[in-house]
């Protein structure tokens, strides 16, 4: 469902873009809000927001705990009706309405990509404000997305209720608190319609902009930084679970990815991750095993630093030849190994819940000759189980599992993709279950 509908926003847009150019227009701001209309009459499309919960798209201003941010908002998805301020066509929204806020730009430049920054930056610290003050009158927050992220990220289990947060160490703590405003907050998008003439040029404009960023004592938090970024077909990607999720080999997370494809993609996944958490509705993905090739681009991790605890990011530096590659990656499960998977059956054995006792220990390293604790990290680090110190227990409700010759193991939370993946290579779809236990 996502390529058919992305084909028809990218040949909406397209044949807008194009009669738009069919006029010289010098006048820069009635220009600039030519391609304002065509993001919002594409995004409103009947076909890319559901019928009957009352999204809309308009351009205008945020409210923030009843408080008119000054900031002009080119294009907002939000829910229900708003304030319409005079007889203009702009209009203003309560922020717990507002899922997304785009800066559209027809040539997206380094000098826009900055004043984007801050100028949506401010409305994302704003928010963050505005949340700890609720949390401080009794708030509960929604903690589903942050919960499942952070064990995806650390392999620990979630904290319960938000009060938890303050069990943590400082950093998972920090990181936890991030996932949370992540999942909350409204989405921040930049599109540029034209810019960047290569995938290395884009990315290369952000890290040199965080930078500055940091030179000029900015605050530089993961919330800060955009969801989405699009400059001609080049794009960077958060990596905040909604709907990417990316780590590097050594299990840092991967906060920023890019792309060189299907850049209406990319939006709508962002724009149905977010309604479906939003509205509590369940959106058509139909996915195939069609999969983004996203390349990482900025690592981050929440340490102790000279100057204080803070975000200490990473680079990873591909030159434009590496960033050269086709659109046909492909899904496939987990795979395992033979003692992994051991530990995985004595799971489904056991209700959902491992239990890593003396006499699991013993029996494992009788028959295996290893750590259990390397096993463990291994199913850890599949982003699919966690640990407690004590259990190993999947980290969504349901888990699937098929168990192969070789004595391994395929898992995935993903059922739809996994029976087309066994159906693909020939093998049984007949697929064992893990409940997670509540």
């Amino acid at each position: 469902m996502i390529k058919e509908v992305s084909s028809l926003l990218r040949l909406f847009i397209d044949e807008e873009v194009k009669k738009a150019k069919e006029f010289d227009m010098p006048h820069m701001p009635t220009l600039g809000s030519a391609y304002e209309e065509i993001i919002k009459a594409g995004i409103a499309q009947n076909y890319i927001l559901p019928e009957g919960i009352d999204l809309r798209v308009v351009s205008g201003f945020i409210s923030i705990d009843g408080e008119m941010q000054p900031q002009q908002i080119d294009c907002m998805l939000v829910h229900g009706e708003g304030v319409r301020y005079g007889l203009t066509q702009e209009y203003i929204y309560e922020i717990d309405n507002v899922l997304g806020l785009f800066e559209i730009k027809k040539n997206l430049r380094k000098s826009d990509l900055y004043d984007a920054f801050e100028h949506l930056g401010i409305i994302k610290r704003k928010y963050a404000e505005f949340f700890d003050k609720k949390i401080e009158s009794g708030y509960e927050p929604n903690l589903f997305l942050a919960q499942k992220h952070f064990s995806q990220i650390t392999g620990k289990v979630a904290p319960e209720k938000y009060s938890d947060i303050y069990l943590l160490d400082i950093s998972d703590a920090m990181l936890f608190y991030t996932l949370v405003q992540e999942s909350l907050s409204p989405f921040i998008v930049m599109h540029g319609f034209e810019g960047y003439k290569t995938e290395e040029g884009l990315r290369t404009a952000f890290i040199d902009i965080l930078e500055q960023q940091y030179n000029e004592n900015k605050q530089l938090g993961v919330t800060k930084l955009p969801t989405l970024i699009t400059s001609n077909n080049y794009t960077l990607v958060k990596s905040n679970g909604m709907p990417f999720m990316s780590l590097l080999d050594e299990g840092k997370w991967c906060v920023l990815t890019s792309s060189r494809h299907n850049v209406a993609s990319l939006l709508i996944e962002v724009l149905w991750s977010k309604i479906s958490f939003f509205m509590q509705t369940a959106m058509p993905w139909n996915d195939d095993l069609y999969m983004e090739n996203l390349i990482p681009l900025l690592s981050a991790e929440y340490v102790k630093r000279k100057d204080g605890m803070g975000w200490l990011y990473q680079s990873v530096e591909v030159g434009e030849k590496k960033l050269l590659r086709e659109d046909d990656v492909t899904w496939k499960p987990e795979k395992i190994g033979v003692s992994e998977s051991f530990l995985v059956q004595r799971m489904i054995e056991s209700s959902g819940v491992l239990s890593v006792d003396a006499q699991l220990i013993i029996e494992f390293t009788m028959e295996y000759g290893e750590v259990i604790h390397d096993a463990v990290d291994n199913l850890t680090k599949t982003s699919i189980f966690m640990f407690n110190n004590t259990h190993v227990l999947p980290i969504s409700d349901i888990t699937y599992c098929l168990f192969v010759e070789d004595g391994g193991c395929w898992v995935s939370t993903e059922k739809e993709r996994f029976v087309i993946w066994c159906q693909k290579e020939k093998l049984s779809t007949k697929l064992q279950v893990i409940n997670k236990v509540l």
